[in-house]
């Protein structure tokens, strides 16, 4: 679900962290070229850092909520990501140690079989004399 039509949740995340990642001075440039609305776009960024993107709550106003700092929420939300993308890394480095561990063994038990095995067949030569 997301909170406007024709814009999914990943697209509107990233519309606001590529906002919070341009300079001083040139966001209202930034904001004009795009085709929503400066209003549209602050009903996002509030959603965003807030915490309400994902489940598609539109924000109402700013009276009796707690200030927030967008900057300490963007850390916040980069951190979560990082948090994510470490626990993926690590689950496939966990996949990636158990199949070389079964390489390993398996690789062992051929060096096994191999070395039960005559390594050659002894030749007889047939004297003609």
């Amino acid at each position: 679900m997301t909170i406007t039509p024709g814009y999914t949740v990943d697209e509107i995340r990233d519309f606001v962290y590529q906002y919070e990642k341009i300079p001083h001075g040139h966001k209202t440039l930034w904001l004009l070229e795009q085709e929503f609305s400066r209003h549209q776009f602050r009903k996002w960024r509030l959603a965003t850092f807030n915490g309400d993107l994902d489940r598609g709550l539109i924000p109402r106003s700013k009276v009796g909520k707690v200030p927030y700092n967008p900057r300490q929420l963007m850390q916040s939300a980069i951190e979560d990501n990082q948090a994510k993308r470490i626990a993926e890394l690590e689950a496939r480095n966990a996949q990636l140690e158990a199949a070389n561990e079964a390489l390993g063994k398996a690789i062992g038990l051929l060096h096994d079989r191999n070395a039960q095995e005559p390594e050659s067949t002894p030749t007889r030569t047939v004297d003609d004399s």
